[in-house]
């Protein structure tokens, strides 16, 4: 599958918007690449993966986030370790943000581990550290399946 090149998010206030991704994004490894008055381009310092927020129209105005309706349902950053899902949980802690589970293991893959948070407009955002679909990491994926299987035992 190719890689994302980027995502746009509608949001209700740039400004508002921008208080919460700007540490984030920093955080992620996004710089703000340029601020325009309806949008703002986070570019990775890595070059590919841009996100792009932009200031909703007219129409969108007053209408939420539904995480149930048709179309986008949550977006998730890869972690590295569970130390940086631990990491953004304090950054999250302090910026403030809405956090909706506290960093935890899922059972959707052995080591599954993440933090789940809204941005100001809702939209449900995750930062996960899963080793099974992480090639750097398939040392750690091994030991986790290991350590599954033999209390299955």
């Amino acid at each position: 599958m190719p890689s994302i090149n980027h995502i746009e998010l509608r949001v209700a206030s740039v400004d508002e918007s921008e208080k919460f991704y700007d540490p984030l994004c920093e955080y992620l490894g996004y710089e703000k690449h340029h601020r325009m008055k309806a949008s703002i381009l986070y570019r990775s310092k890595e070059g590919i993966g841009d996100l792009i927020l932009v200031r909703t129209r007219k129409a969108g105005h007053g209408k939420s986030y539904d995480k149930e309706a048709p179309g986008f349902a949550h977006l998730a950053w890869n972690a590295g370790s569970r130390q940086e899902v631990d990491s953004l949980y304090e950054l999250l802690l302090k910026t403030n943000a809405v956090v909706l589970d506290a960093p935890c293991e899922m059972t959707y893959s052995p080591g599954y581990y993440a933090v789940w948070f809204q941005d100001p407009d809702g939209m449900k955002l995750e930062y996960a550290f899963t080793p099974m679909q992480n090639p750097t990491i398939q040392e750690e994926f091994r030991r986790l399946k290991a350590k599954t299987a033999s209390k299955k035992k």
